[in-house]
């Protein structure tokens, strides 16, 4: 991306005013405060399987090893690939099994789930707002994925992933994205720039930061820098059906943020049929519905 990062002490919100609805995304110099940084990564087991996954002839049985070092964990993936979230009939007994009948995307998936909900920790409200966000976005990233010629598993991870700043402001500067989090806003817009003013920094290059630092794959950067920004004919397919997900997952009242007057689903979708046509999306109670069914399996 070109980008110089600069790591600071965020400032104090005493001193603080909520900013004017303006956002400057063209900066060159990036400030990351120290508390983010010094935030522990995803799960070295999960940041393995992604880097494995990558890989399309990466054998199976190594992808299970690597899982079983951390028995616990491989423990949370296994219990995953037989929930109803993803909905396969026959059921898995082993890691070895579950790799061979799911293939490598959807174990990726899988392991990027248990991951996030480890990194989060011990679960609190704004815990909670922000979690669910981000899984009802992936949901919605998996149903679209289609659409925009992406694969399912591949956009689920994206969408799962693409708030992982916001995340990270919540475990690493509660107090002060709790003022944006319990705030409403117009627009977007002035979210970024109440989290920059506060913070020096908005949640979406701090999740690029993140990813990039934690060396995950640079697709997922991407998904999380430019989330917020309005849909482009030379965007990437994954960038596409991330900036979809999330939007409409908002506009399905899976908002982390509080708007004035969301956004509405046909709003959402039209913002999104620059890239794709309208008619291919699902219809909005059905898509909610869809989400809805799936959320309490996330915990």
């Amino acid at each position: 991306m070109g980008q110089n990062y600069v790591i600071t002490q965020a400032p104090d919100t005493a001193e603080v005013g909520l900013p004017e609805p303006e956002c400057d995304l063209a900066t060159d110099t990036v400030v990351i405060p120290v508390k983010l940084c010094n935030l522990p990564p995803l799960n070295a087991v999960a940041s393995q399987v992604l880097a494995l996954s990558a890989n399309p002839d990466v054998d199976l049985g190594q992808l299970s090893d690597i899982m079983k070092r951390d028995p616990a964990f491989a423990a949370d993936v296994l219990l995953l690939a037989n929930s109803s979230l993803f909905g396969f009939p026959q059921r898995m007994h082993s890691l070895l099994h579950a790799a061979a009948v799911l293939g490598l995307e959807r174990i990726q998936a899988l392991a990027v789930t248990v991951a996030m909900r480890g990194f989060l920790g011990k679960n609190s409200p704004l815990i909670r707002q922000c979690w669910q966000h981000s899984a009802a976005s992936a949901l919605i990233c998996e149903e679209l994925a289609p659409i925009f010629g992406v694969t399912s598993d591949v956009a689920y991870t994206a969408g799962l992933m693409h708030d992982i700043g916001l995340l990270g402001f919540v475990k690493s500067y509660r107090k002060e994205i709790e003022t944006v989090l319990t705030t409403a806003y117009d627009t977007v817009e002035q979210v970024l720039a109440a989290e920059k003013a506060l913070l020096g920094v908005h949640h979406g290059r701090a999740g690029a930061w993140l990813v990039r630092n934690w060396a995950l794959p640079a697709t997922l950067e991407e998904c999380c820098e430019h989330h917020h920004e309005a849909f482009s004919l030379t965007d990437p397919d994954l960038l596409k059906v991330v900036k979809a997900g999330s939007k409409i997952a908002d506009a399905l009242s899976f908002s982390a943020f509080r708007y004035t007057e969301p956004p509405s689903y046909d709003e959402a979708v039209w913002s999104a049929a620059v890239t794709v046509h309208r008619d291919r999306f699902p219809s909005g109670p059905d898509l909610r519905a869809s989400v809805e069914s799936k959320l309490a399996v996330f915990g």
